[in-house]
C-alpha cells in the first residue's frame, strides 16, 4: 500500500463521519437541555433546538478529528449536567437505572421528565435541520450513542482534568458512563478552608470512592482540605491506598485549625513508584532510609527540615530532577551529587540564629538555580555550581541600613562571582539596589559571560547606576529585558527635582557612560521593556536608555515595548519618539505591544 495514501487529510474525518452521527448527537444535546430547561410549547422547543444546533455546529467546525469532536461534546454535556446538579455535595450515584427519582419526603412518588425522548424526536422530525447532513438510515433503527462509544483513553484524559467529585457526576452522561468513574486513575479531593461543617460527609465520600475504586493503578492522588486531628488517621489510610496502587503523583496540602501538623506516614518514604511529590504544612520527618527510586519532582512548603533527613532524601532519590523548598527552615546544606539534578528553587528561606545563618549549596550538575522571596537574616553560599547555565537572584534581605551596606554588597558580589559562567541571569530589585550602592563605593563586578540578562527593578535615576554597572560586566550581552517598577511616588520626586535637569537617568549620563559599556553595545541584538507607568513622566528615564541604545548599539535588531497599562496612548507616544530618533543600525525595528487595543502587537517602522 502506498505510504502517502495511508495518511488522511485533517478534514477527512468529517467526510468519514456516519451520516446519522450528527443527528444522534444533536438529539443527545437537546435531551440534556430539555432535562434542565423544560418547555411546554413548540416555540420553546424550537429555541432549544437552535441552541443545540449552535453547540453542535461550533464543535463540529472547531474539532480536528472525530475523537476530538466527541471529546468536546462530552465535556460540554458534562458541564451542563454539573451546573444543573442540585444534589447533596458529596453524594455518590446509585446503581439503579431509569429516569425516575424519589421525592425529598421519601414517599416513593415517581417524578416524570417533562418530555420523553420520543416527544423530542417527534418534535425534531417537524423542524428544519438546515445545517445537519440528511440521514440515509432508517429512523426506526437503534440509535447510536456516540458519547458512550468514546475510546477509553479519551475518557481517562477527560478524568485527568476533573476533581473526583466532578468525575462521579459523569455517571449521568449515559448508561455506559454510569460506573466508568470507578476506574478513574486520577483522584483529587478538596475542600475550601473553613469548611469544617462538611468534614464528616467529606470523609465518608472519600472512603466510598476508594471502596468502589476498580482502577489497577492510581496515577494521581491530590488532597487539599482542612485536616483536623480526628481525620489524620483517615488521611493515612487514603495515602496507604494510593501507595498500594502504585501512585505516581501525590500532593498533600492540609489546612489547619490551632496549628495541628500532619506527620507524613513513613510508608510514603518507601514508595518506589512515586514520580512527583508536593507537600505543604506537613511534618517532613525522615526517620529511616528513603526509597524514591522514581522520584523526579519534589516540592516542600512550610516545613521544618534538617540536614540529616535531607541527606537521606537525596541519597534515596537517584533520578531527582527538580527540588523546590518554600518557606522552609532548619536545613543548612543542600548537597546533591546526582547527575539528573537539573533545577533548584529556594523561595523565602527562613534563617534562624539557633539553626545557622548560612545556606550552602553544593550541586555540581545543577543547570538552573532560583533564589526567591523574602529571606531575611542569613546568606546563601554557592560552593559548587559549575554546571549552571541559568540563575535567578530575586530574593530580598532586610531593609537597607548603613551598617549592612557592605555585608549586602559582599553577598551579591560573592554570588555573582560564583555565577560568572551562566548564560542567562535574572536579577531582582533588591540585588539591583545593592549594586546601586556599590556604584557609590566604586566596587567593580566580576566579568560575566551572560548572553541573556533580565532586570526586574526600577529604571529611574536611582536604579540606572545598577543597570550601568551590570552592563559594564556583561560584555557579550545579546538580549536585555527590563521590567520597570516606577511608582507615582518616584514620579513626584523626579518632578520635584525638575524635568529636564541633569540627572543620572538622563541622556547626558548615558553618553558619559558609553565608554564603560562599549563592549556590550557591540553585541546587543534585542531589548524588551515592560513598564506599568501611567504617564509619560514615568517613562522619561526609560526613554533616555532606549534612545541611547537605539543610537549606539551596533547590531540592535529590535526594541520591544510591552505596555501593560489599560491606557496605551503613552506607550504609542514613546514609540513615536523612538521612531524619530537617530538609529545606529538602519534595520532596527520598534515593536509596540498594546493588548488593550485588541491586537497582540503593532510594528512601528
Amino acid at each position: 500500500m502506498d505510504g502517502a495514501g495511508a495518511v488522511l487529510d485533517m478534514d477527512d474525518w468529517r467526510a468519514q463521519l456516519p451520516p446519522q452521527a450528527r443527528p444522534r448527537i444533536l438529539n443527545k444535546i437537546l435531551e440534556t437541555l430539555l432535562r434542565h430547561h423544560p418547555v411546554s410549547n413548540r416555540e420553546g422547543l424550537q429555541e432549544l433546538n437552535k441552541i443545540a444546533l449552535r453547540i453542535e455546529g461550533n464543535f463540529y467546525t472547531a474539532a480536528t478529528s472525530q475523537s476530538d469532536y466527541l471529546r468536546k461534546i462530552s465535556l460540554k454535556m458534562l458541564t451542563m449536567e454539573t451546573k444543573a446538579q442540585n444534589t447533596r455535595p458529596y453524594a455518590l450515584p446509585s446503581n439503579t437505572a431509569g429516569n425516575s427519582c424519589e421525592d425529598s419526603a421519601g414517599k416513593g412518588k415517581i417524578l416524570k421528565t417533562p418530555l420523553s425522548m420520543a416527544s423530542i424526536n417527534n418534535g425534531l422530525r417537524h423542524q428544519k435541520r438546515a445545517r445537519l447532513p440528511p440521514s440515509n438510515q432508517n429512523e426506526t433503527q437503534n440509535p447510536v450513542d456516540y458519547i458512550s462509544k468514546l475510546p477509553n483513553d479519551i475518557i481517562v484524559h477527560i478524568f485527568s482534568f476533573l476533581t473526583t467529585k466532578d468525575a462521579v457526576k459523569t455517571s449521568v452522561l449515559s448508561k455506559q458512563w454510569r460506573s466508568t468513574w470507578t476506574s478513574n486513575q486520577y483522584m483529587s479531593f478538596s475542600l475550601p478552608p473553613g469548611s469544617s461543617s462538611n468534614l464528616k460527609s467529606f470523609i465518608a465520600f472519600v472512603d466510598s470512592v476508594l471502596l468502589r475504586c476498580t482502577a489497577v493503578q492510581v496515577k494521581r492522588f491530590l488532597f487539599d482540605a482542612p485536616c483536623h486531628a480526628f481525620m489524620q488517621s483517615s488521611l493515612d489510610t487514603w495515602l496507604e491506598f494510593a501507595i498500594k496502587h502504585d501512585v505516581e503523583e501525590v500532593s498533600i496540602t492540609p489546612h489547619y485549625w490551632r496549628y495541628n501538623i500532619y506527620a507524613l506516614p513513613q510508608i510514603l518514604f518507601l514508595c518506589t513508584t512515586l514520580v512527583s511529590l508536593c507537600v505543604s504544612q506537613c511534618c517532613f520527618s525522615v526517620l529511616s532510609a528513603v526509597n524514591w527510586c522514581s522520584l523526579k519532582i519534589l516540592r516542600i512548603e512550610y516545613a521544618e527540615l534538617n540536614d540529616e533527613g535531607m541527606v537521606r532524601v537525596f541519597s534515596g532519590s537517584p533520578v531527582l530532577e527538580f527540588l523546590e523548598l518554600k518557606s522552609c527552615r532548619g536545613v543548612k546544606h543542600i548537597m546533591v551529587e546526582s547527575k539528573s539534578f537539573r533545577e533548584l528553587v529556594i523561595d523565602s528561606h527562613e534563617f534562624r540564629p539557633d539553626q545557622g545563618l548560612m545556606l550552602k549549596i553544593w550541586a555540581p550538575h545543577l543547570l538552573k538555580l532560583r533564589l526567591l522571596g523574602n529571606s531575611q537574616g542569613g546568606e546563601f553560599s554557592l560552593d559548587e555550581v559549575s554546571s549552571l547555565i541559568e540563575a535567578e537572584l530575586n530574593f530580598e534581605m532586610e531593609s537597607f541600613a548603613l551598617d549592612k551596606v557592605k555585608a549586602h554588597g559582599d553577598l551579591v558580589m560573592g554570588l555573582l562571582k560564583r555565577l560568572h559562567h551562566v548564560t542567562k541571569l535574572v536579577m531582582g530589585s533588591w540585588c539591583l539596589q545593592v549594586l546601586s550602592l556599590m556604584e557609590a563605593r566604586e566596587v567593580f563586578l566580576p566579568s560575566l559571560q551572560c548572553r541573556h540578562l533580565i532586570l526586574l527593578g526600577t529604571a529611574d535615576h536611582e536604579g540606572v547606576p545598577a543597570i550601568v554597572k551590570i552592563l559594564e560586566s556583561t560584555q557579550r550581552l545579546e538580549k536585555l529585558f527590563l521590567q520597570t517598577t516606577c511608582t507615582l511616588n518616584s514620579a513626584v520626586k523626579f518632578n520635584a527635582e525638575g524635568v529636564g535637569r541633569h540627572n543620572s537617568a538622563g541622556e547626558e549620563f548615558w553618553n558619559s557612560a558609553k565608554w564603560r559599556i562599549h563592549q556590550c553595545l557591540m553585541h546587543l541584538k534585542q531589548v524588551e521593556i515592560v513598564d506599568r507607568g501611567a504617564n509619560l513622566l514615568l517613562w522619561e528615564s526609560v526613554l533616555s536608555l532606549l534612545k541611547f541604545l537605539l543610537q549606539n548599539a551596533l547590531c540592535l535588531d529590535k526594541i520591544l515595548i510591552n505596555s501593560t497599562n489599560s491606557e496605551s496612548s503613552q506607550a504609542v507616544e514613546v514609540a513615536g519618539i523612538l521612531l524619530s530618533h537617530p538609529k545606529c543600525c538602519p534595520s532596527t525595528k520598534v515593536i509596540l505591544r498594546c493588548p488593550s487595543q485588541g491586537c497582540p502587537s503593532k510594528l512601528v517602522r
